[in-house]
């Protein structure tokens, strides 16, 4: 049942008790390691030195959402950029596959992985979600964020090869997780929607398999504003300290061009294809029509001078545009 905490947050915990998770929904997490992590041979090295490895990694992610949203139970997801100095995984994907299948879903994902390619050291696999703490609102949001200030803090662990306690262990998962301290601690100005934790099958886990065991997705609203930046990255150095998962801070990636890197089965308009091509209007007036001035203008010779910057630099024109969660603003 919901509960209320002394904030006056009215909070929800799935999975414990007679409280059922959606039991249509499976997710594809996925951690991309570093280009430079996958060649051993000096060559590469020696090339991958003179370009930027994470370039080369973002451009495995974006061909990645691609192949991810062309499959037919995909629901929603999100592509994960790393803040962290030297990341071990710099990307990560967070898809939710829906269907009432559980096995149908599963095997989806699992082509959708062995369709990739993947280097050596990623780590990607199908999740179930066991247990979840959210906040209730009053209005219906979207499952995942999308904003520039939204980011997860996301723990995962793997578990020995014997272990035979993983009913108990799960029970108990508040604790061993960081679940309870991020919860707890989290400033209001932080935002926090949702705290769950996904679980790879047990029945498909073998000695070959590499895939976290569990993987813990704490999401918020506006984690990474300037101004909550660096208290969130201290909290993620404290739970390395006492906590035995792999931590990180990631944020919902931005690509130029005004687009936002959430990605859904939703088809787009197509850009106007002038669109592309105009460049930003100085003094107010329009590049599609010439007033006579112009005209007897351009008919004169100018000397030749030297190029002089215009004042509009490539950020400003590749800037992207966010939209905020407006009917999230009463929970902060």
């Amino acid at each position: 049942m919901p509960c209320r905490t002394n904030s006056d947050d009215v909070i929800e915990v799935l999975g414990e008790g007679n409280q059922a998770m959606p039991s249509d929904q499976s997710a594809l997490l996925g951690f991309i390691n570093g280009a430079g992590d996958s060649y051993d041979s000096p060559t590469c090295s020696s090339y991958g030195s003179e370009f930027p490895t994470e370039d080369s990694s973002l451009d495995v992610a974006i061909s990645q959402t691609q192949l991810i949203r062309s499959h037919p139970l995909f629901m929603e997801g999100v592509l994960l950029k790393c803040v962290d100095a030297k990341p071990l995984f710099p990307y990560m994907h967070y898809a939710i596959f829906k269907g009432s299948d559980h096995d149908m879903r599963i095997a989806n994902i699992d082509e959708v992985i062995r369709e990739m390619n993947l280097r050596p050291k990623c780590q990607f696999g199908a999740y179930d979600e066991m247990y979840s703490i959210q906040k209730t609102t009053p209005t219906p949001d979207a499952r995942l964020p999308s904003h520039r200030h939204a980011g997860y803090i996301v723990i995962s662990f793997k578990i020995l090869e014997d272990e035979t306690q993983q009913e108990s262990l799960e029970k108990s998962w508040l604790s061993w997780s960081g679940a309870r301290e991020i919860y707890k601690y989290s400033p209001r100005t932080w935002n926090l929607r949702r705290i769950s934790l996904h679980k790879f099958p047990e029945r498909r886990r073998s000695g070959a398999c590499h895939s976290f065991a569990y993987v813990m997705m704490c999401e918020f609203g506006s984690i990474l504003h300037p101004s909550n930046r660096l208290q969130a990255l201290d909290m993620c150095e404290r739970l390395r300290v006492r906590n035995c998962g792999y931590v990180c801070l990631y944020q919902i990636i931005s690509i130029s061009f005004q687009v936002q890197w959430s990605y859904s089965n939703a088809a787009t308009p197509p850009e106007a294809p002038t669109s592309s091509m105009r460049n930003p209007m100085l003094r107010g007036l329009s590049q599609e029509v010439e007033t006579s001035t112009e005209s007897s203008r351009r008919r004169t010779p100018k000397p030749r001078q030297r190029d002089r910057p215009t004042g509009y630099g490539l950020e400003d024109k590749m800037s992207p545009i966010f939209h905020s969660y407006h009917h999230f603003a009463d929970l902060g």
